[in-house]
């Protein structure tokens, strides 16, 4: 009863276990595009994100301002200089909460004309502000190898697809994303996956199922909406989106919503049983306690049982983490989507009291009574503090919606907060 009711009482705000090395997101998001031509040069798009957390903003009045520049060089094979783009770019917010978020963003896209060979490319990165460059490693990249281009979009209102500028992953949120597949194969070749009966190529042509394979998954996927163009990428006030051109010899495969099935991990991606592509699903804000087994049950055993979590720990063997996945899953308020909000919420909650409660007495945040109070109920509505002569602090935690208030008190002047009245 103790643990239902405290899942009940969460606020449900933002997943994949310990199965992951933890990334960190880099300073600069990027990736890019190549529209093959008919003849002559291509477009090559290059697309870049970076988080406000990561910018230099100053205060002028009211507002708090940014500035920068992306500057895109390319060289060819004999390192001959060929071509170069760039564009400046000034963000200005009301309040300064928004220049430390990570979930805000400056989003840009730089066209160059190319012919199909191999180029050289380095990214530059300067805040114009503090006239500082960031550059990231020069790479190379194959514009003659006639890949298809695949997109990872969202749904705007406006009817549009939204490029998601996540390192072509596909983000592990709340938000719901697709998969825009360009077929390589001609269309008698496409259709049903192996063991089902075979159709004609006229109905063939409108169907293609892909497999997503993982070292713990298999997963399939089948889309009868075909669309005859290919894609250039255009920019708008919410972000880039895909703009449909010319009519092309292949076909373009909307997977809608394919982000509410697919778990976190790297997957390869066959059409027809031959892997054609790749795509990770990755976690990019994921809590940091997710990825200590250890830490992760330490903090459940504040709303579960003894007995549940001697359950968990022994299978915390090579797939501990799918009985441990299979746990939170009882509790999910969203069960159509395989990212569990209320886990996530837990573990955020879990970070945020291993980080701001521990002391010298008790290392572990969350073992502490205002960590253990924190991830049970969240933040609360108001908090007050009282010192005394004698040292003896006083802290007042007060949740409006549930008209309590927690007493903690620190009677040696150590850090360490203890409950002492509800």
């Amino acid at each position: 009863m103790k643990k239902l009711i405290t899942l009940l009482l969460f606020s449900f705000l933002a997943f994949p276990l310990f199965c992951q090395k933890f990334e960190f997101e880099p300073p600069l998001l990027y990736e890019y595009y190549y529209l093959q031509p008919d003849s002559g040069n291509g477009i090559f798009q290059f697309v870049y994100r970076i988080n406000y957390d990561e910018l230099a903003f100053l205060k002028d009045k009211e507002r708090y301002t940014t500035k920068i520049r992306i500057t895109l060089e390319l060289q060819d094979s004999s390192t001959n200089y060929i071509s170069r783009a760039n564009e400046d770019k000034i963000v200005s917010v009301s309040e300064f909460d928004e220049t430390l978020s990570r979930s805000k963003s400056v989003q840009g896209l730089l066209n160059v004309n190319l012919e199909k060979k191999k180029y050289f490319v380095s990214i530059t990165l300067t805040d114009l502000l503090t006239n500082k460059d960031f550059t990231i490693p020069k790479f190379s990249i194959d514009l003659s190898s006639n890949q298809p281009n695949n997109f990872i979009v969202s749904s705007g209102e406006n009817g549009k697809y939204y490029l998601a500028n996540k390192r072509k992953t596909l983000p592990f949120s709340p938000k719901v994303y697709s998969f825009i597949y360009e077929s390589a194969l001609p269309a008698s070749l496409r259709g049903e996956p192996s063991g089902r009966s075979s159709k004609s190529d006229s109905s063939r042509s409108d169907s293609l199922c892909l497999k997503f394979l993982s070292h713990a998954d298999s997963l399939s996927f089948c889309s009868i909406a075909t669309i005859d163009n290919t894609f250039l990428l255009e920019e708008d006030s919410l972000g880039i989106y895909l703009s449909p051109q010319k009519k092309s010899p292949g076909r373009s495969f909307l997977f809608k919503d394919i982000s509410l099935k697919l778990p976190e991990g790297r997957f390869t991606v066959k059409e027809n049983g031959k892997p054609l592509s790749s795509l990770e699903v990755k976690w990019w804000d994921k809590p940091h306690s997710l990825l200590n087994y250890e830490i992760s049950l330490k903090a459940l055993g504040i709303i579960e049982s003894k007995s549940v979590i001697d359950s968990l720990k022994s299978s915390a063997g090579k797939f501990g983490y799918k009985n441990f996945f299979k746990y939170w899953q009882k509790y999910d308020p969203t069960p159509k989507s395989i990212y569990n909000d209320l886990m996530a919420e837990f573990y955020s909650r879990t970070d945020y009291a291993q980080k701001t409660f521990s002391n010298f007495s008790t290392p572990d945040g969350i073992l502490t009574d205002r960590g253990r109070i924190y991830i049970q109920f969240g933040p609360p509505t108001e908090t007050e503090r009282i010192s005394s002569l004698n040292g003896r602090n006083l802290e007042v935690w007060f949740y409006k919606e549930r008209n309590k208030k927690y007493y903690f008190r620190d009677s040696a002047g150590t850090g360490n907060y203890e409950l002492v009245k509800e």
